[in-house]
């Protein structure tokens, strides 16, 4: 208290509520800028967590009272499930202005085009943008454009021709232009680095995937953008939700909740996880969002199984399977194909035959389009399945191939998964 007398005898504060409880605040904006300037990333962290804590501590009857300043404070105190569970629930999805805004007006936009799921036409008409860009010496039409072919073939599962375009798109785009969205709803440069991050994953390429997604953040906070910022993080679950939500921007929703739900299932919270991916899924057949929507099916697909519900998993399997192969999307192909050996590898009595088809069906697309990461993960679903049925030597084999590829791509959850599988085929041939 001596400390708030000396404040508001200098005139730094001043009392805004003396009942129920007191409460202070800065007399100027400017005091309050400083006085929080002055504080260390980490410490105004802790600040801002101390202060969610003491507000639930005094108030646990009352919190609706204090929904703004906790959903305030939870976010700056970067408690992400906090901030999650004091958000009101998004019930609104983007409408179709919202959407047309970011992607752009008229039946041949090849932004549309990849929304709807028409990537080969979207392809075309980014090429034809791209011509008619280049042509005029119009900068402006060949960045997005650029941006628009490469979110087509990534769609396509040509991750490599994607990952050149979205270089080629980072490397114009230097100095001042950087924190210029050429029409966009984000910053191209943002949007560029986030697509290309993707495409880097899905190839195993995670050290500059990790690099290439940090920069973009940090272009993103640096002009404090809400929809940048939510654009570079929409790979990292929680945060990227919160965000959006606190700004309003539904269009983006899906693509947030869709890994956030994916990332549950493997740490296990897989109520949460189906949960959040049904959602998703609802959300983007309300938006007619079709593309990825084979990846979204997948991940739903792969928490259902791993929560005991074979039936269901199959069910979304299948469907997942039928749109990626409508739509032309190798590389979902190669994960729905995934998933139906693993429905068919963890049964109570394994299907050998299905399992080891479907497997093998998903390493030849996947390698075909470099993605070792998902190769990995079928040598160790083979490995796994063999040890099971009793082929210790063959289970060996898968399994040192796995374990070999998780650590050339540094994935150390899965490496110890395929480790310790391989320890045990080793048991069990008695070596």
């Amino acid at each position: 208290m001596e400390t708030l007398d000396r404040l508001q005898s200098a005139e730094f504060l001043y009392e805004t509520q003396l009942s129920p409880d007191a409460q202070y605040t800065f007399k100027h904006a400017l005091t309050h800028e400083v006085a929080y300037a002055s504080l260390v990333g980490e410490r105004r962290r802790a600040l801002h967590a101390g202060i969610v804590d003491a507000i639930e501590r005094l108030y646990p009857d009352r919190l609706a009272e204090h929904h703004d300043r906790l959903v305030h404070h939870s976010f700056r105190g970067e408690i992400w499930n906090k901030a999650l569970t004091y958000l009101r629930e998004l019930g609104e999805v983007a409408s179709a202005a919202e959407i047309d805004q970011v992607l752009g007006l008229g039946p041949e936009n090849p932004g549309q085009l990849w929304w709807a799921g028409e990537h080969e036409r979207a392809v075309k008409a980014a090429e034809r943008d791209m011509a008619v860009g280049a042509s005029f010496g119009n900068f402006s039409m060949r960045i997005v454009a650029g941006c628009r072919l490469g979110q087509a073939h990534h769609a396509l599962g040509n991750y490599g021709r994607a990952v050149e375009l979205f270089r080629q798109t980072v490397g114009s785009l230097q100095g001042d232009l950087v924190l210029e969205r050429f029409g966009m709803t984000a910053f191209a440069s943002v949007w560029s680095r986030s697509w290309l991050a993707w495409s880097l994953a899905e190839r195993g390429e995670f050290a500059e995937g990790a690099a290439v997604g940090e920069e973009a953040l940090r272009i993103a906070q640096s002009a404090e953008h809400p929809y940048s910022q939510v654009q570079a993080v929409f790979g990292l679950g929680t945060q990227g939700l919160v965000v959006a939500r606190l700004e309003k921007i539904h269009f983006l929703a899906p693509f947030i909740t869709g890994p956030l739900g994916a990332a549950c299932a493997v740490a296990g919270e897989l109520e949460r996880a189906i949960a959040v991916l049904e959602q998703t899924i609802e959300q983007a057949v309300t938006m007619r969002l079709v593309a990825n929507h084979a990846l979204r099916l997948v991940w739903l697909g792969e928490a259902y199984l791993l929560a005991g519900r074979p039936e269901s998993a199959l069910d979304v399997a299948r469907r997942a399977l039928q749109t990626a192969e409508e739509r032309h999307e190798t590389g979902q192909r190669a994960y729905a194909h995934r998933l139906l050996g693993d429905i068919a590898a963890r049964a109570d009595q394994p299907d050998v035959p299905a399992a080891e088809s479907a497997y093998r069906e998903a390493i030849g697309l996947a390698e075909a389009l470099a993605m070792r990461p998902l190769v990995a993960h079928c040598h160790l679903g083979l490995g796994t399945l063999a040890r099971r049925t009793g082929r210790p030597d063959e289970a060996t084999a898968r399994l040192t191939v796995a374990a070999t590829m998780y650590r050339e791509m540094d994935m150390r959850f899965w490496l110890e998964k395929a480790e310790a599988t391989k320890e045990s085929a080793t048991r069990q041939s008695g070596g």
